[in-house]
């Protein structure tokens, strides 16, 4: 078996595909298409797909009908494995999705929206790239024609027919058709996203797209409760599972219409701000509003329990809580299954530290007491933390935003690590046997160190409880002075310090 390519970050262009001419492909695809009230589109899509030059026998096509009334029907023009299913619970486009997914066989999906005529090589054009990348997401290419512009659709048989003379550029009287502007204008800027970042996840919109079966369930498939912006939630996922955004310009096909973005720009994107934000960390500025504990937080911290004191766990538990940027979630791993509620001496108890620790974050919304190794998607970050070192305020943000600035999978400060989710899921799908995680993510995203002293980490001397019970605390050698009005007032203060210091100094010397 050939070892799967490592892609680095989103530069494909490592990766060799197949030709389209006098390919063999191996792999079947499932088309799944959601489709409501629009049997007249609906109809030209499959017209357009009886004539693809994917192998029959490979391929099969799954329509969902969401809930149409008079409900859909299959015309006569369409692939030989087409299926059609009616959609029994939930309704919108991410919920038929995942119902049609449902009811598919392929190894490979490719979604196709009911109102897209597309070229014959549309299927194989974008596919080709999975049977060589299992974590690929390919784009096809689209343009918008309008009936208004260009008349009444055309018959079904009109498309049979001009795919069967090989001139799909004639369909509507060889218009050009508008392109997708903000979706192609990324791709040139980011050189067909070969240097995108860690926002390209932000591509994967419209009408079609192609992905293997075990990537979108790496992915959690889509979230079914999504009314608008699914396609853009899931692309986030898909994301954080390790994917490598392809656009493939030889998947060429019509649009029919104009979309609902297009039609209400700013009303969808009213809609979208309260459920990406709650649901997508990127770009940082979705949350400057609103609420702190959100559902996917920017980080998840791990602090490993082990047999540490209250003290010292809550030191550093508490630096992050209080941190300037509260989008975390804190994860103490222990051996919480150890406390029960037999008769103890409450002091005596041989948990007692950990029974304590528990209590402390028993009513903490951004703490979770967790017993086995967390695995941090789909938030993009998550924090090693060793109890023994405590975080300045402005600690984490920094490790985020250094990871951001230079695209790297992994920062280290000392023992202290920021693991990018992507880079560590990208990593796990081409990782050898034996080889180090850490290797594998530096290989594919990069990784930075730091001195913790650089970004704010500092060693926790205080954390474990002294004798009879009391902390040592350091005694201030310092003042702040606010202004000249108040440096009268700082001498005494220092006066009065240094004088305490060596009566301590003398007490010790006894």
């Amino acid at each position: 078996m050939n070892a799967v390519p490592r892609v680095v970050r989103n530069d494909w262009s490592t990766v060799t595909v197949p030709d389209l001419a006098g390919w063999r492909p191996t792999r079947t695809v499932s088309v799944i298409i959601p489709a409501y009230r629009c049997q007249e589109t609906l109809d030209l899509t499959l017209a357009s797909l009886s004539r693809q030059t994917y192998p029959a026998e490979l391929l099969e096509v799954v329509v969902a009908d969401d809930g149409s009334e008079p409900a859909l029907r299959l015309p006569p023009l369409r692939p030989a494995r087409t299926t059609l299913v009616r959609v029994e619970q939930g309704w919108g486009r991410a919920n038929a999705l995942a119902w049609g997914v449902r009811h598919s066989t392929g190894e490979i999906l490719h979604w196709l929206d009911a109102d897209m005529v597309v070229y014959p090589d549309h299927v194989a054009a974008q596919v080709r790239w999975q049977h060589v990348l299992p974590y690929a997401v390919t784009l096809g290419y689209k343009r918008f024609v309008d009936a208004a512009e260009h008349g009444p659709w055309p018959a079904p048989e009109v498309v049979d027919d001009a795919w069967r003379r090989g001139v799909p550029e004639g369909l509507f009287g060889g218009a050009a058709g508008e392109p997708h502007s903000y979706v192609e204008r990324y791709i040139t800027q980011t050189d067909q996203l070969r240097t995108a970042d860690h926002l390209a996840f932000r591509i994967h919109v419209g009408a079609t797209a192609a992905l293997t079966r075990d990537l979108y369930e790496a992915a959690a498939g889509f979230d079914t409760g999504l009314r608008l912006g699914e396609d853009t939630e899931f692309g986030y996922r898909l994301a954080q599972a390790g994917a490598v955004f392809v656009p493939e310009p030889a998947a060429r096909a019509w649009h029919l219409g104009r979309t609902q973005v297009m039609k209400a720009r700013a009303q969808v994107a009213r809609y979208n701000q309260a459920f990406f934000a709650d649901r997508i960390p990127y770009p940082r500025h979705t949350r400057t509003s609103g609420g702190t504990v959100w559902t996917v937080p920017l980080a998840e911290v791990v602090v490993p329990v082990g047999d540490e004191p209250l003290e010292r766990v809550r030191a550093a538990t508490d630096a992050v809580l209080h941190g300037t940027d509260l989008d975390v979630r804190v994860n103490l791993l222990g051996p919480w299954d150890k406390l029960e509620d037999g008769r103890v001496s409450p002091i005596a108890d041989p948990h007692l530290d950990l029974r304590l620790i528990a209590a402390t974050y028993r009513g903490e919304p951004r703490v979770r007491l967790v017993t086995e190794p967390v695995d941090a998607f789909p938030a993009p970050f998550l924090l090693d933390l060793p109890p023994a070192h405590r975080l300045a305020p402005d600690t984490l943000r920094h490790l985020v935003e250094l990871a951001d600035h230079h695209q790297v999978g992994l920062v280290r400060a000392g023992e202290v690590a920021l693991w990018r989710t992507a880079a560590v899921r990208r990593a796990e799908q081409v990782r050898a046997p034996g080889e180090a995680l850490r290797d594998v993510v530096t290989a594919v995203w990069g990784s930075r160190d730091e001195t913790p002293a650089a970004v704010g980490i500092t060693p926790d001397d205080e954390g474990a409880p002294v004798a009879a019970g009391r902390r040592k605390r350091p005694l201030p050698s310092t003042v702040e002075v606010g202004g000249v009005r108040s440096l009268a007032r700082a001498t005494m203060v220092v006066g009065r310090l240094t004088a305490r210091q060596l009566r301590v100094r003398l007490i010790r010397r006894r």
